[in-house]
């Protein structure tokens, strides 16, 4: 289904506030009130997160190192952006735009580079993050540590790489990944996401297999550690 974005434009000289109807299929009439009341669920819903966060005192985070809580609980309660009965999965990159629009005093800051992103969309980045365990969240780094690590355009180009750190960091097989994930190395996260940078980026991986994207990922893994104990 469509999903509805507020843009301003000028009509007859006077700024005004309008709808777009953004979708990869025919708009018909349906479709436009389907987007309607997903508008309305979109309202509701981040108006019941923001209430939900308000209770939680954890707005007050905003502009500190601590904000990774804030934006990992917002993340979580953004489950429902990702189901498909809530709208189509070809249409879905256009649904953390719109979200935009209903966040209120969710908004992370001035300016909106962001909103219009798919790929490096704020809201979209905090679900992403609410994936992983929050002890891990905690350890690896901070708000921006991450943002680094999702920002990278190898890790935006193959979602594999996202799903091998969650993997990974759930089942810390050996005590390397046992101290990572315990913090043991506080930078260790922004050394690792260097290191993905700089040996993938000049190859093209979706030509790997998962199996073998992995072992290079653990590979990277081995060697940036070994090289920060050293």
């Amino acid at each position: 289904m469509p999903v509805i974005v507020r843009e301003t434009r000028e009509i007859d000289g006077k700024l005004q506030t309008v709808k777009i109807y953004r979708t990869d299929r025919l708009l018909t009439r349906e479709a436009k009130e389907q987007a309607e009341k997903l508008d309305l669920l979109l309202q509701e819903k981040m108006k019941e997160i923001e209430t939900a966060i308000t209770k939680k005192n954890l707005l007050r985070l905003k502009g500190t190192r601590g904000v990774v809580k804030l934006w990992y609980e917002v993340g979580k309660s953004l489950s429902f952006a990702n189901d498909p009965n809530t709208v189509l999965l070809e249409d879905q990159k256009y649904i953390w735009r719109a979200i935009y629009d209903h966040a209120g005093n969710l908004i992370p800051g001035p300016g909106r580079s962001r909103a219009e992103h798919y790929e490096r969309n704020h809201f979209r980045y905090c679900s992403l993050l609410a994936n992983f365990d929050w002890d891990f969240v905690k350890a690896a780094g901070n708000w921006r540590s991450w943002v680094e690590f999702f920002d990278s355009e190898k890790i935006r180009e193959d979602p594999r790489i996202i799903e091998w750190l969650q993997k990974r960091s759930s089942e810390q097989p050996n005590q390397e990944w046992k101290e990572f994930a315990e913090g043991a190395k506080p930078s260790m996260f922004r050394r690792l996401t260097k290191a993905i940078r700089q040996d993938l980026k000049d190859k093209e991986t979706s030509v790997f297999s998962s199996s073998e994207l992995f072992s290079k990922l653990d590979n990277i893994f081995n060697e940036t550690f070994r090289g920060a104990t050293t």
